[in-house]
C-alpha cells in the first residue's frame, strides 16, 4: 500500500511538470499566433486584387509574358510549406496527405512529367525522405516573423526556373489558415497563370475571400505606361512573388494556431489526468492511515 502512495506521488509530480511545459508552449504559441494571423489576414485583400489583375492581364496579354503562356508539361516544381517543429496537431500529417494526392494527380495528368520538390520546413523534408522522394531544395520554416525579402530565394528558383524553361508548371502546397481551429491544406498552381488558374484557386480556397472587397466584374481595358511590355515585365513577377509570400504567411498563421490548440488540449488532458491521480493518491493514503490505525488498535487489544 505504501508503494502505491509513492507511485501516485511520482506520477502527480511528473504530470504537473508536463502541464507546466504545455501551458508555457500554449502561451508562447498564442502570442505568436496573433501577429501571424494579422499578417496573413491583412495581406489577403492585396493578394486577391493582385490575382484579379493578373487574371485580366493574362486574358488580354497572353503572349506578352512567359508567366501567362501554357506549354507542354515535362517538369513540375512543387513548393511545400511545412514546419520545423512538431506538437501542432495534425497540421503536418494533413499537409503530407495533400502532397501525396497532388503528386498522384500530376502523375496521372502528366505521365511523362518529372516532379521536382522544394521544401520549406524540416517536417516536410523528413516526410519526403521517408517515402523515397528526391528533394532539390530545402529551406528552414519561416515560423518567427516572415518578411517579403524571405521570398526572394524561393522566387529566384521557382519563377526564374519557369522563365528559363527548367519548369513548365509551378505549384504551392501549404496549410491555409481558415480559423483558429481549422487549417486547410491546399495545393494550387501559380505558374503558368491564367483565368482558369484563378478560378481553380478561388474554388480551392472556398469562401475565404468572401469578406474581401471585390472589384466590379467588368471587361476592363488597362492603359499601361510607359508601355504594356515594360509594365508587364516589371509588375507580373512582383505579383507572383506576392502569391508565394501570402502562402508563407498563411502557413505561419496555421502553424501557430494549430500548436496553440494542440497545447491547450494537452494542458486540459494533463489537468484531467492530474485530478484522477490526486483522487487515487488520497484514497491510497487514506487506506494506509486506516490500516495503521487498525494495527495500533489490534496491538492495544492484545496487550490488555
Amino acid at each position: 500500500m505504501a508503494n502505491s502512495v509513492k507511485e501516485s506521488k511520482r506520477k502527480i509530480k511528473s504530470v504537473k511538470s508536463t502541464r507546466q511545459i504545455t501551458k508555457a508552449m500554449e502561451l508562447v504559441a498564442t502570442s505568436k499566433m496573433k501577429k501571424a494571423v494579422n499578417n496573413a489576414v491583412n495581406l489577403r485583400s492585396y493578394g486577391y486584387l493582385a490575382l484579379n489583375i493578373l487574371a485580366k492581364l493574362s486574358k488580354k496579354h497572353t503572349k506578352l509574358h512567359k508567366f501567362f503562356q501554357k506549354r507542354e508539361v515535362k517538369n513540375v516544381l512543387i513548393m511545400m510549406f511545412s514546419t520545423d517543429k512538431g506538437l501542432c496537431g495534425g497540421l503536418n500529417t494533413n499537409l503530407q496527405k495533400k502532397l501525396v494526392v497532388t503528386t498522384k494527380k500530376l502523375e496521372t495528368d502528366y505521365p511523362q512529367a518529372k516532379v521536382h520538390y522544394m521544401v520549406v520546413g524540416k517536417k516536410g523534408a523528413e516526410f519526403l525522405h521517408r517515402i523515397g522522394k528526391e528533394i532539390e531544395y530545402v529551406f528552414p520554416a519561416y515560423s518567427s516573423n516572415p518578411k517579403f525579402s524571405d521570398v526572394m530565394p524561393l522566387s529566384r528558383i521557382g519563377l526564374k526556373g519557369f522563365m528559363k524553361g527548367e519548369y513548365d508548371k509551378v505549384m504551392v502546397v501549404y496549410p491555409d489558415f481558415v480559423s483558429t481551429l481549422v487549417q486547410k491544406p491546399v495545393a494550387r498552381t501559380i505558374l503558368p497563370f491564367s483565368t482558369e488558374t484563378f478560378a481553380e484557386m478561388l474554388e480551392e480556397l472556398g469562401s475565404k475571400f468572401s469578406k474581401v472587397a471585390k472589384p466590379a466584374e467588368k471587361d476592363l481595358e488597362y492603359k499601361l505606361e510607359p508601355s504594356t511590355e515594360f509594365i508587364i515585365d516589371e509588375i507580373v513577377p512582383q505579383l507572383m512573388e506576392m502569391q508565394i509570400f501570402q502562402a508563407i504567411l498563411e502557413a505561419t498563421a496555421s502553424e501557430h494556431s494549430a500548436r496553440m490548440v494542440a497545447m491547450q488540449n494537452a494542458t486540459q488532458a494533463a489537468t484531467d489526468l492530474l485530478d484522477g491521480l490526486i483522487l487515487t493518491y488520497n484514497r491510497a493514503r487514506q487506506a494506509v492511515i486506516t490500516q495503521e490505525i487498525a494495527e495500533i488498535a489490534s496491538v492495544s487489544i492484545a496487550l490488555t
